[in-house]
């Protein structure tokens, strides 16, 4: 897979965690009365859940493609993500995520589409710099975290594939020889001098 197809899979993780971040963030803010009495909410977060569950594993995903790609490459580092070109991709790939998660959290709840601007969770000027912030927090987050787990996670392979080779390559253990017998009836000349004979050779 290309490298331009694997940071995809990031953005659009980033986008889905990020948009579960920021919606319950700007409804508690309209639904503690800070934009006054109009229907901003739909007084439900039913969708948060789920749609984090969906970000981690898109995130799971992201860096076992990552780890991939970098084994094959035989490369020693793992790859950085460019945050800052994902940007754009990200904040507008999360503004469609929260009207998918609202659309289908209206839906659930009242049986119907509620219309209007309420799947903003809040007034535009308020709502939509807030999802930009969070997007772009978690994104320099996530870029961090998931180089930190893609670079531990080669070094575990490699370890374990370098363990391996080794097992592979080392030769069988040698046979223990046989201890050679000693024999006590081996004569061992010894020079001694006994008296003023000469010397004779002494059995040890």
């Amino acid at each position: 897979m290309k490298y331009t197809q694997i940071r995809l899979w990031f953005a659009v993780a980033v986008a889905v965690i990020a948009a579960a971040i920021a919606d319950p963030l700007v409804e508690a803010a309209s639904n503690a009365g800070c934009f006054g009495r109009g229907a901003f909410t739909d007084h439900s977060n039913l969708d948060v859940l789920p749609a984090l569950f969906c970000g981690a594993a898109l995130v799971a995903c992201y860096v076992a493609l990552r780890v991939r790609r970098e084994l094959m490459r035989a490369s020693s580092c793992a790859l950085r993500t460019r945050v800052g070109r994902l940007l754009p991709i990200i904040v507008a790939t999360q503004i469609a995520v929260l009207y998918a998660m609202e659309t289908l959290e209206q839906l659930t709840v009242a049986g119907h589409v509620m219309g209007g601007a309420i799947w903003l969770g809040g007034p535009a000027w308020f709502s939509l710099p807030v999802h930009a912030a969070v997007a772009v927090v978690v994104a320099y987050a996530l870029a961090r975290l998931t180089q930190v787990c893609a670079r531990t996670t080669l070094r575990v392979i490699r370890h374990l594939r370098a363990l391996a080779m080794r097992a592979l390559h080392t030769p069988a253990p040698l046979a223990l020889r046989r201890r050679a017998t000693i024999s006590l009836r081996c004569s061992v000349p010894v020079a001694c001098r006994i008296g003023n004979r000469a010397p004779p050779v002494a059995l040890a």
